[in-house]
C-alpha cells in the first residue's frame, strides 16, 4: 500500500482532476504487490474515537477540532484547526528531506481532521525539486461540466459523481529547499485556515488514509483467495474478526480494488508465473516433478506430482481413476487429478494436471508425463518396448506360466532385470495382471465414477471460473494441503486407537495391530 504521495513526480502545475476523482477508487495501494505503508492505521485510530463517545452540543455540531473565526474581511466564516503545539509546523523550520517534512504535514493534517495531496513544483536545472506545495485534498474548483441525464448510452463520455466535496479550499504548505548542494528544505508559507468545517473524529474513519490497506489487510485478502473466499467476503470475516465494521478501516470496496489490481499486474503474465513458481519448486524441492507443453507460446498442458504424491504412488497405486473436472480458471483449461486409495479408504491425490483440450493427443502427452514421474523414464522414450508391454500385461488370452516366462525375455532384451518398479511390480503381478484373474469378477473393485466425482467436488470447492492460473495453483495447494492432514490425523487415530475385545482372541488382536482403524472396524 502506498500513501497519496508520489516523491518522483513530475507535475509542474496545479492538479486538475477533481471531475475524475471517486471515493471509492483506492488511491493507497499504488505499490507493489506486498509493499505497505503502516505509518497510519486506520483501526487504532477509529478504536480512539470510538472511546471519546459521540454527544455534541450545537455550537459543536460542524467539527470537535477547530475553532470557527472571521475571515480577514469579516465576511465568510474560517475554521481554524485545534492541533497540539507539537505538531504544528512552524513557518521558516529546518528539515534533513522534503520526505521529512512533507511527513510532518500530514501527521499534522491528520491530527486536525483532513486530507492532503501533493501540488505544485518547481525544479533546479538539475531537475531536482526546488520547491513543493501541499494542499488540502479539498482544494481546487470543479470544472464546469454538464451531463445531459436523457442523453442515450453510450454517445458520450461517461462521469463518475463525486462522493466529497470540492471547496476550493486555501490550507497549504509550502517547502523549499535551501540550495541545490543539499536536502535539508525549510517551510516558507504556512495557511492554516480553512473555509469548510474539518472531519469530526467519527468522521474520519471514512477518510481516505483510514481506509488505507496495511500490509496486515494485503496479507489477509491473499490469504482468504487461497480458500476461495473472495473480496467482499473476506471484508465480512474481517469485520467479525475485529468485532464490528466499525473497527475495519478499509471498505469492502477497498479489498474488491485491491484484490482487482493484483489480477490488472498479474495480466498476461499469469501463465508464466505458474511456470516460473513450478519450475522454482522442481528446483527447490527434492523429487519434484513439474512438465508443461506450450502451442505458439500458449500454454497448453502441464502436469505435477511431489514427493509426497509418489510415495502414494507406490503405497497405494495398484488401482488409480483420473477424471477431467471444468470451471476451475477463467481460460477453461480442464483440471484432471489422478486419485488412489489409501489405507483408510480414503481419496488421494497421487499427481494432477492441467489440459487446454480433452484431445487425445493432450491426454496421450499428460498420460507419458503421469509415467515420467513414477515410473524410470529411459525405456518409455522406446516404442518398440512399450509395444511388447502393452500387449503383454494385458493379454487376457495367455495363462500366468507364459507371462512369466515372456516378462522374463522381455526384462532380458531390455536390460530392465535391475529396476526397482518392475522388480515391484512382477513380484505384485498377481494382483495387477488379468492373466491371474481373468476368471474372477471384478466390478465393485473401485467405484470410479463415484470416486472422480467426489474428488472433484472436493477440489471445486476451493475454486472458481473466474480464477488466475496462480490463483487456482494457490486453491490447489490449500486443498492438498487439507486432504494431507486428513490423512495424518486418521493415522494419528489408528496409532492410538486401543479397541476392546469381546472375547479373547489372538487373530483379532492382530489385525487390530496390522489393519487400520477404518478397515479394522
Amino acid at each position: 500500500m502506498s500513501d497519496c504521495f508520489d516523491y518522483s513526480s513530475d507535475d509542474t502545475e496545479d492538479d486538475d482532476q477533481y471531475g475524475e476523482e471517486d471515493v471509492n477508487c483506492n488511491e493507497y495501494d499504488d505499490d507493489d504487490f506486498y509493499k505497505s505503508d503502516d505509518q497510519f492505521d486506520g483501526r487504532n485510530q477509529i478504536s480512539d474515537y470510538a472511546s471519546e463517545g459521540t454527544n455534541r452540543t450545537d455550537s459543536e455540531e460542524e467539527s470537535f477540532n477547530s475553532n470557527v473565526v472571521d475571515s480577514p474581511g469579516g465576511k465568510t466564516k474560517l475554521w481554524k484547526p485545534i492541533v497540539p503545539k507539537d505538531f504544528m509546523p512552524d513557518v521558516n523550520a529546518i528539515y534533513q528531506s522534503l520526505e521529512e517534512a512533507v511527513e510532518m504535514y500530514k501527521l499534522y493534517a491528520d491530527k486536525a481532521g483532513f486530507g492532503v495531496r501533493l501540488n505544485t513544483v518547481t525544479r533546479f536545472g538539475d531537475k531536482t525539486i526546488k520547491k513543493r506545495y501541499v494542499v488540502c485534498n479539498k482544494m481546487g474548483k470543479i470544472p464546469n461540466r454538464s451531463t445531459d441525464t436523457l442523453e442515450p448510452e453510450g454517445s458520450g463520455r461517461n462521469k463518475r459523481n463525486l462522493n466529497f466535496k470540492i471547496t476550493d479550499y486555501k490550507a497549504l504548505i509550502k517547502f523549499e529547499r535551501l540550495h541545490m548542494q543539499t536536502n535539508a528544505c525549510k517551510i516558507y508559507e504556512f495557511e492554516e485556515n480553512h473555509n469548510q468545517p474539518l472531519e469530526t473524529k467519527e468522521e474520519r474513519r471514512y477518510s481516505k488514509r483510514a481506509r488505507r490497506l496495511s500490509y496486515k489487510d494485503k496479507e489477509f485478502i491473499v490469504r482468504s483467495s487461497t480458500s476461495n473466499i473472495g473480496a467482499t467476503k473476506a471484508h465480512k470475516l474481517q469485520a467479525s474478526l475485529q468485532g464490528g465494521y466499525e473497527n475495519v478501516g478499509p471498505e469492502a470496496i477497498d479489498y474488491k480494488n485491491f484484490r482487482r489490481k493484483v489480477g490488472n499486474i498479474i495480466g498476461d503474465k499469469d501463465a508464466q508465473l505458474v511456470v516460473d513458481k513450478m519450475n522454482m519448486r522442481k528446483d527447490e524441492f527434492h523429487n519434484y516433478t513439474f512438465e508443461y507443453k506450450c502451442v505458439d507460446s500458449v500454454l497448453n498442458a502441464m502436469f505435477w506430482a511431489d514427493e509426497t504424491d509418489k510415495l502414494y504412488y507406490k503405497e497405494f497405486g495398484d488401482v488409480i481413476s483420473f477424471d477431467a473436472t471444468f470451471r476451475t480458471n477463467k481460460y477453461g483449461m480442464i483440471f484432471v487429478p489422478f486419485t488412489a486409495i489409501d489405507n483408510h479408504k480414503r481419496s488421494i491425490n497421487i499427481g494432477a494436471g492441467l489440459l487446454s483440450n480433452e484431445s487425445i493427443e493432450s491426454y496421450r502427452w499428460l498420460l507419458e508425463a503421469f509415467l515420467k514421474a513414477h515410473v524410470s523414464a529411459d525405456f518409455l522414450k522406446n516404442t518398440d518396448f512399450r509395444k511388447r508391454f502393452t500387449k503383454l500385461v494385458w493379454n487376457v488370452y495367455i495363462e500366468p506360466e507364459v507371462f512369466e516366462s515372456r516378462w522374463k525375455l522381455l526384462m532380458r532384451k531390455f536390460k530392465l532385470q535391475d529396476k526397482r518398479w518392475f522388480k515391484d511390480m512382477y513380484r505384485d503381478r498377481k494382483l495387477w495382471i488379468p492373466a491371474y484373474f481373468k476368471d474372477m469378477p471384478l466390478h465393485g473393485l473401485m467405484k470410479t465414477t463415484s470416486r472422480s466425482e467426489s474428488v472433484n467436488s472436493f477440489f471445486n470447492k476451493y475454486s472458481n471460473s473466474g480464477n488466475l492460473l496462480i490463483y487456482f495453483m494457490m486453491n490447489y495447494d490449500t486443498a492438498i494441503g487439507k486432504q494431507r492432514n486428513a490423512q495424518q490425523k486418521l493415522e494419528h487415530d489408528t496409532k492410538n486407537a486401543k479397541h476392546e475385545m469381546t472375547l479373547p482372541s489372538g487373530l483379532l488382536e492382530h489385525a487390530a495391530a496390522v489393519y487400520t482403524k477404518k478397515k479394522f472396524l
